[in-house]
C-alpha cells in the first residue's frame, strides 16, 4: 500500500511541461473537483466551469494556435447566460492566465542569458516606445486586433507594475467579452454552427500545437546526435 501511495504521490507532484502548462493543468484538475458537487445538483455549474477551463486554456502559452477560437464560445455562451455574466467569468480566467504570464515571462527575459538579447538596439527602441504610455499600449491591445502577446513580452522587459497591467488587461479585455457574448444573442446564426466552428478551430489549434512540438523535439534529438550532446 505505501508503493501505491509514493506512485500516487510522484503522479500528482510530477511537473507537466513547462512552468505555466504545470500551473494550468493543477488549475483545472482543482476546478474539475470543486464543481464536481455543484454541478451534480445544477447542471449548468459544470458548463461554465467548463467555460473557464477553455478561457484558460485559449488565453495560456497556447494563444497563437487559437486565433479565432474563443469568440464563437462566447456567442454561444451569450445565449445561455446573460452576456455580461459570461464577461465577468471570462475575464477572471483571463487575469488568472496573465498573472502567470506576467511573472513566467519575467523570469524568461530578465534572465542573465537573454542580457545580450535586452541589450540589441532595435529591444530598446521598442522598450522606450512602450514606456511612453504603457498603460495605454496595454489597454489598447487587449480588445482591439493589435497582437496582445506583444505587450505581454514588453511590460516584463520594462518592469510595468502587475497591478496597471491587469487592470488595462480588465479594462480592455471586459468589454470586447461582453460585446461577443452580447453579438450572439442577435447574429442569424444557429448555436450548433457556433459550438462546431469552436470544435474544429481547438481540434486544428492543438493539432497544430502538437504537430510543433513534435517537430521541435526532433529538431533537438537531431541537434544532440550531431553534435553529441543534450539538445
Amino acid at each position: 500500500m505505501s508503493g501505491a501511495r509514493a506512485r500516487l504521490w510522484r503522479f500528482f507532484t510530477k511537473k507537466r511541461g513547462t512552468p505555466m502548462w504545470d500551473a494550468i493543468v493543477r488549475t483545472t484538475g482543482v476546478l474539475g473537483l470543486l464543481a464536481m458537487w455543484p454541478a451534480s445538483i445544477w447542471p449548468e455549474v459544470g458548463a461554465l466551469v467548463g467555460f473557464v477551463l477553455l478561457t484558460i486554456v485559449v488565453n495560456g502559452p497556447l494563444s497563437p494556435f487559437f486565433p479565432a477560437t474563443y469568440e464563437p464560445v462566447l456567442m454561444a455562451m451569450g445565449r445561455a447566460w446573460p452576456p455580461v455574466l459570461i464577461a465577468f467569468i471570462g475575464i477572471l480566467g483571463i487575469l488568472y492566465v496573465e498573472v502567470l504570464n506576467y511573472h513566467l515571462y519575467r523570469a524568461a527575459l530578465l534572465h542573465p542569458r537573454l542580457d545580450g538579447f535586452r541589450e540589441k538596439g532595435m529591444v530598446q527602441r521598442v522598450v522606450r516606445l512602450f514606456q511612453r504610455s504603457p498603460f495605454f499600449a496595454i489597454w489598447l491591445c487587449s480588445w482591439s486586433p493589435l497582437p496582445y502577446w506583444a505587450v505581454r513580452i514588453l511590460a516584463p522587459l520594462a518592469k510595468y507594475p502587475l497591478r496597471p497591467y491587469l487592470l488595462a488587461t480588465f479594462l480592455g479585455r471586459f468589454p470586447r467579452l461582453w460585446f461577443f457574448a452580447a453579438m450572439g444573442t442577435v447574429l442569424p446564426v444557429p448555436t450548433s454552427w457556433l459550438v462546431w466552428s469552436a470544435v474544429a478551430l481547438t481540434t486544428g489549434g492543438l493539432t497544430a500545437a502538437i504537430w510543433k512540438s513534435h517537430r521541435d523535439r526532433v529538431r533537438a534529438d537531431v541537434a544532440e546526435v550531431a553534435t553529441g550532446q543534450p539538445g
